[in-house]
């Protein structure tokens, strides 16, 4: 009998996917308490995934979308790449978006066969941002590489292991071109030893079950996520829906470059056609994968939380049209530096304005963007006792973020990042940012009157402020915003909320009192005593701030979220200063009286 028309009880189904579920799980917390890579320890910048002997996605951790929802992609890519001639013991490295369709370089991904009494059961993934990839500079946000070449090591798929044997002359090749190539190695086997753990994990399923049943409990699951998402899809609003957003521009040419996206439901089906953006640009182009990774990311968005994020719920019932050669389908040799927390949030959010007139019932207001300006150098005051090398650092807070945008009944929430994040990033701690770079955070709040306003109200701005106290000659110290986005784009409000506000950056210059605007997409020196100051923008608003509750809106202005200036002119809420109290008749006749003018 095939696996896949297996009767499978429900008990059993049930332990064989929370099994998957937990192996993917604990294959993240395995690398996330051993590796190397900061953004990886402390922000969790990795993903995991299992996948069947066909390549296709069975189950995810909860970990970055850009990591997870790209890696039926990446697999297929590595399936063609070697003809299906995988060993027990083959481990396969690549990084290279012209072939894998993944993201930007840093980005590695790495892929495991699993085998069960030698025949091949399925894969595992993990991706994740190294510590270093070559280039021109580390940290990979820095716009000006010419091509892809210069932007960093290219790494087409590779057996670095054959059968357990180690390719030495590729690895030393690698190690030859990145920094912190002890890190880099490090980190490169963990990855390796934590999917091997995940194995056996698997063949400890097959030996309980048999590994018939555990074929046909992959093969079922990815059946419910393709019915669930059907589901999903015919609850939405059959018809053709339009939505266009722009990224600042591409750190070379000063223009904004266009996302546009046509989305097409059709009963329990949905098409989202990105043919129309605009040309392949420098730095923020997206490969194939991270598309529709970030549609995907949109979609994901706008249904029940519950679908199952695997191959049946992302290719089955979803469509996903490009033009090679675009902004979201670039050729060869296209940089694709800030692919996914720029380009990608774009393509995110022109998937979820369609989505919130064709499914109004789950609308949302827009969302921060990406902004955390990356510190990167080398600390000539700091060498490594090892090799005798000063400190090479690149580093990030992730603190700079803001907030969601509101939906229905709930306020957007806090510093909640990127949608390319979706909550599940985590933040580094002051102590280690300052510890690992030499820089100091002086300054870390929510912004007032930074808000969309709104019934519901979208999460409020974050500012930061951040002192460099790097080395005063030889540190070659530059600030890099190829990861910040925003400047001229605000979170957009849903159902008579207000937009958010548009993100502001900018230096004080220590040594001529002079405070210079810093823009996205941007790499530029920085010196000791200099301090950079980022104001991330707040969510927008869902419904007419007129609408909102005067209780809310007091304790948003207890809390400082907004002024009393604000709760008066937007929300119509008058508050006596000195007794913190709404005076409530002056509050129901001036929005009489808003409400008035506005209709």
């Amino acid at each position: 009998m095939k696996s896949e028309n297996m009767h499978i009880d429900p008990t059993t189904y049930a332990v064989c996917l929370n099994t998957f579920d937990n192996l993917v799980e604990e294959m993240g917390n395995r690398i996330t308490f051993a590796t190397q890579s900061f953004v990886m320890s402390q922000c969790r910048d990795i993903g995991q995934v299992l996948l069947d002997d066909q390549g296709r996605i069975v189950t995810v951790a909860a970990y970055l979308p850009c990591h997870i929802f790209q890696a039926g992609n990446s697999v297929s890519a590595i399936i063609d790449k070697f003809e299906g001639d995988f060993k027990p013991d083959d481990y396969i490295v690549g990084n290279d978006p012209h072939i894998i369709k993944s993201g930007h370089l840093p980005d590695w991904t790495f892929v495991r066969p699993a085998f069960y009494k030698g025949k091949l059961l399925g894969f595992f993934q993990v991706r994740g941002h190294q510590a270093d990839t070559g280039g021109f500079t580390m940290g990979g946000y820095s716009p000006g590489a010419i091509d892809i070449i210069a932007e960093g090591l290219n790494v087409p798929p590779i057996k670095l292991l054959r059968a357990g044997e180690l390719n030495k002359d590729a690895w030393e090749l690698i190690m030859r071109n990145v920094r912190n190539c002890k890190q880099v190695e490090m980190d490169t086997f963990l990855m390796n030893g934590a999917m091997k753990k995940a194995e056996a994990g698997l063949a400890t399923l097959c030996e309980r079950y048999g590994e018939d049943t555990v074929r046909a409990c992959m093969s079922r699951f990815i059946d419910v996520g393709e019915e669930a998402v059907r589901r999903e899809i015919s609850k939405m609003k059959d018809g053709v829906y339009f939505a266009d957003r722009f990224a600042d521009w591409d750190g070379t040419t000063d223009r904004p470059v266009h996302v546009r996206c046509k989305t097409i439901i059709s009963g329990d089906e949905i098409t989202f056609d990105l043919s129309e953006s605009d040309p392949q640009c420098d730095f923020i182009n997206s490969p194939l994968g991270n598309t529709e990774m970030s549609v995907l990311n949109g979609l994901y968005s706008m249904i029940d939380p519950q679908v199952p994020k695997n191959y049946g719920s992302m290719m089955k019932a979803v469509k996903v049209i490009t033009k090679p050669g675009t902004c979201v389908d670039p050729e060869w040799p296209a940089t694709v530096g800030s692919s996914a927390v720029c380009l990608g949030s774009n393509i995110t959010e022109v998937v979820q304005i369609c989505l919130c007139e064709a499914n109004p019932n789950r609308a949302i207001g827009g969302s921060t963007r990406h902004c955390c300006p990356i510190g990167l150098g080398q600390d000539t005051r700091v060498i490594d006792p090892r090799t005798g090398q000063p400190n090479i650092y690149w580093a990030e807070t992730f603190a700079s973020e803001g907030s969601a945008g509101a939906r229905k009944g709930y306020d957007g929430w806090q510093g909640i990042s990127a949608w390319v994040h979706i909550g599940a990033l985590g933040r580094t701690e002051a102590e280690f940012f300052e510890g690992f770079c030499p820089y100091r955070i002086t300054r870390y709040e929510v912004m007032q009157d930074f808000e969309g306003a709104g019934q519901w109200r979208g999460g409020p701005g974050v500012e930061i402020e951040v002192y460099a106290d790097v080395p005063d000659e030889g540190g070659h110290s530059r600030l890099a915003t190829g990861n910040c986005d925003g400047n001229f784009e605000a979170p957009w409000g849903i159902n008579g909320g207000l937009d958010g506000a548009c993100l502001e950056m900018y230096i004080d210059r220590a040594r001529s009192g002079e405070r210079e605007v810093l823009r996205t997409m941007d790499l530029v020196p920085i010196y000791r005593g200099d301090r950079y100051v980022t104001m991330d923008s707040g969510g927008g608003g869902y419904g007419d701030p007129l609408d909102r509750e005067p209780s809310r809106v007091l304790k948003d202005y207890r809390d400082r979220i907004i002024s009393q200036g604000r709760a008066k002119d937007i929300y119509g809420v008058v508050i006596d200063e000195k007794t913190l109290t709404i005076d409530e008749e002056k509050t129901k006749a001036l929005r009489a009286e808003m409400k008035g003018l506005k209709s």
